[in-house]
């Protein structure tokens, strides 16, 4: 006959015994005792700060790190920088400009504003300063709502005539004229 060892209950006695000696041996330890408060708190906070890191592993969480949006940049070789500060923007060579919603950013050391360039109607085209003016984060255009909504995860929103609509924006986005002349699209920054 195989004996294993046999299951007893523990008695309230025994309990204390064992607790006063795992004390006894702690009093040397560097274990430190909390409160039960404290290890909620310290819980939450760890699950907060895992949460929030998941966050960040997005598009939009990236984004509020390194202030990039996700609109494609538009080709070097499709726009041009006039003499009086005007740029030209050759349609042909923008596929994504083709299709009503559709948008480029240009970021041009030789231009004082990062802009954003949007298709919003079949001739309708909206050129607008890039930067959000809450902390600077590009803003994306949002086709669906016919908007310009910061890649934050603050995610301020603006008509494309501008006008703040919600968020932690200071101010309105500025907007620049926009004509097109044939298949050239002229933004007028002065």
């Amino acid at each position: 006959m195989i004996q294993g060892p046999v299951a007893s209950r523990t008695t309230p006695a025994a309990a204390r015994d064992i607790r006063s000696r795992i004390l006894q041996l702690s009093k040397g330890s560097t274990v430190k005792k909390i409160s039960r408060k404290a290890f909620l708190v310290g819980g939450a906070t760890a699950v907060a700060t895992a949460a929030a890191g998941a966050c960040l592993c997005t598009k939009t969480g990236w984004a509020t790190i390194t202030g990039v949006g996700a609109t494609p940049s538009i080709a070097p070789d499709a726009y041009s920088i006039g003499a009086d500060k005007s740029v030209r923007i050759c349609l042909e060579k923008v596929p994504e400009l083709a299709l009503v919603g559709g948008s480029v950013k240009i970021v041009d050391a030789n231009i004082n504003d990062s802009l954003i360039v949007v298709r919003e109607a079949e001739d309708v085209y909206v050129a607008a300063s890039i930067k959000c003016t809450h902390r600077g984060v590009e803003v994306e255009y949002r086709a669906e709502d016919k908007c310009f909504k910061c890649a934050s995860l603050g995610g301020s929103r603006f008509k494309t005539s501008g006008e703040k609509v919600c968020g932690f924006a200071k101010g309105p986005l500025k907007t620049y004229p926009i004509s097109r002349e044939d298949s050239t699209v002229v933004i007028r920054l002065s």
